[in-house]
């Protein structure tokens, strides 16, 4: 039992890391959006997103890719779960997805003009 505990911390806490690096990463586009600095760090993570988007969207049906340790450990609780109430926690992702959209949308019109 105490194994199975430590696990589900365990997947937790790099769940959380992985969420924690993805909003940084959104944060970053919008830094860039306003800055117009493209670096590489910029490039890094926008790759970074995109192949979120793919491992979530393309791979998994809208489900993240940890979801399937997750089920593996019978970790019950999904991640924003944790931390938001259900409702909440299934638009999550639909959120996270439009304000990367927006995002990239903003910086193309920057850009552009």
């Amino acid at each position: 039992m105490a194994k199975k505990r430590t696990s589900i911390i365990f997947l937790r806490t790099i769940h959380g890391a992985f969420a924690l690096y993805f909003i940084c990463c959104i944060g970053l586009l919008y830094y860039t959006v306003f800055t117009l600095r493209i670096n590489l760090l910029f490039i890094v993570a926008m790759l970074s997103l995109a192949v979120e988007g793919f491992l979530v969207f393309i791979l998994n049906g809208g489900d993240c890719p940890l979801i399937h340790l997750q089920k593996k450990i019978d970790d019950p609780v999904p991640f924003f779960n944790l931390f938001l109430p259900d409702y909440l926690a299934k638009k999550a992702v639909p959120f996270f997805t439009a304000i990367t959209f927006s995002g990239i949308a903003l910086l193309i019109v920057r850009l552009l003009l």
